[in-house]
């Protein structure tokens, strides 16, 4: 029988219809190029399933990453995560097994299970004997994922300012229950703090079995000896994407990542920002190159993408810049310009307008001067006396040092303000004191700041 990853025909008809549906629409949408050009939205789309160009760049991206990671003398190691056995059962609605545990063990392995409005509320669910699906298997796996990235062995590496890369690859069991290959690379001398907290944070007893087929010491979910580490981790890409050359029609496996909205491949930030590397493509295509020199010569290197706009001076003189829409190749020094590519963008800029609140809609009117937050097409606004604000958070005053140490040590995810978590975490980055993506402080904030960390 035909391996269908717990989906069914009609689900691979809806996931087949849907793409269906999304490719029309890109390719029926066309637009004209600043050369005079007619090109369609699916020209110069990078969605995994419609795309020629988002395998591409993946496989570049990954290959980047393992260029930096031997120009850094990193070793790889290798992860295979899974969740308990009993959570296959929760796919069926049966508790059985979780009922034979004492509450002594119940509660501490609830510390494993998330409870909150990201990854949901699954103890609640667990304690109330509600069914699971597949998408509440992958975030218990996502929860203990984000820990394992908050422990000791993540925060040691910071602090004694090493390296570390990692590529993290969803797949599916026969039966649709996910788990995860990771590729991770990091100094062999901290392999022995790894493993420690691999064990502590993802409990699954398969994990860490020992497979008498590898090194000594290392078990079936943690493994050293990696001839081939990019092989390991495309093995699995490769698989997951279809053949959109070929013609290759969508199978069960693809359609269990678009049925259950599960990412194939996330990894950590230590390439410069993949929207970067989209603007620049067209005038520097080698992203190992654009990461080493910013890693090299970071006071030469600056973007920010709320302003759409970045700036590269290299060693030879040239300089890359785009700025909202136009990409610029320059000499240093010269104002004569030795490439252009694009069209400017129409900014467009928030103004204050003046509404009428409802008095129906408060329950207890408002004092006249109290300024409230206000949400207009996922833009923060301050709301105070019948007119609109632009938001500007205060800067934190701190010097990087005591921001260092405050956003790594004394900040937790989970019960901080999202808002004041997103304006430290940018912070960081427009200190330099970190690299990744700023976090839009938006009515989506929460949304946005644990998307974030799943693509850790």
């Amino acid at each position: 029988m035909k391996n269908t990853y717990g989906l069914t025909p009609e689900d691979l008809k809806y996931c087949r219809d849907k793409i269906d549906g999304q490719k029309s629409y890109l390719s029926n949408n066309h637009f004209h190029t600043s050369t005079g050009q007619v090109k369609s939205l699916l020209d110069v789309s990078f969605s995994a399933n419609i795309s020629e160009r988002y395998y591409a760049q993946l496989s570049n991206k990954i290959n980047t990453m393992h260029s930096l990671a031997m120009s850094y003398d990193l070793k790889p190691t290798f992860l295979t995560i899974t969740i308990d056995g009993f959570f296959r059962d929760f796919i069926k609605g049966d508790f059985t097994r979780w009922h034979k545990k004492t509450d002594l063990e119940k509660e501490e392995y609830f510390r494993h299970i998330p409870n909150n409005d990201t990854y949901g509320f699954l103890r609640q669910k667990i304690k109330e004997g509600k069914k699971f699906t597949v998408k509440d298997c992958y975030n218990v796996l996502s929860f203990q994922w984000l820990n394992f990235a908050k422990s000791y062995s993540f925060k040691k590496l910071k602090k004694d300012n090493q390296e570390f890369i990692y590529l993290k690859a969803a797949e599916p069991h026969k039966d649709g229950v996910p788990h995860f290959h990771v590729l991770l690379w990091v100094s062999p001398d901290y392999f022995d703090n790894f493993k420690n907290d691999f064990k502590r944070y993802f409990p699954a007893p398969r994990n860490h079995e020992i497979d008498k087929e590898c090194k000594e010491g290392d078990t079936v979910g943690f493994q050293t000896a990696i001839n081939n580490p990019v092989g390991y981790i495309m093995k699995y890409a490769t698989k997951s994407f279809m053949n959109i050359k070929s013609g290759e029609e969508l199978d069960y496996l693809q359609a269990w990542y678009v049925k259950h909205k599960i990412r194939r491949i996330t990894t950590s930030h230590s390439t410069i920002p993949q929207w970067v590397y989209q603007k620049l493509f067209a005038v520097e295509p080698d992203w190992f190159h654009l990461t080493d020199y910013k890693v090299r010569h970071p006071m030469l290197c600056e973007w920010n993408r709320n302003e759409d706009y970045i700036l590269m001076i290299e060693e030879s003189g040239r300089v890359l810049e785009y700025d909202n829409g136009v990409t610029t190749v320059k000499s240093l020094g010269s104002d004569a310009v030795l490439r252009q590519i694009g069209t400017p963008k129409e900014k467009v800029s928030i103004s204050s307008v003046k509404i009428q609140p409802v008095p129906s809609t408060w329950k207890t009117p408002p004092p006249p001067d109290k300024t409230i937050d206000a949400y207009i097409d996922g833009v923060h606004l301050l709301y105070r006396n019948g007119e609109l604000y632009n938001f500007t958070p205060q800067p934190i005053k701190m010097s990087d040092f005591e921001l260092w140490n405050y956003y790594h040590d004394e900040m937790d995810i989970e019960t901080v303000n999202p808002h004041h978590y997103a304006y430290t975490h940018n912070q960081m980055i427009e200190r330099d004191l970190m690299t990744g993506e700023i976090i839009p402080l938006n009515a989506n904030i929460e949304s946005e700041m644990w998307d974030y960390y799943d693509d850790l």
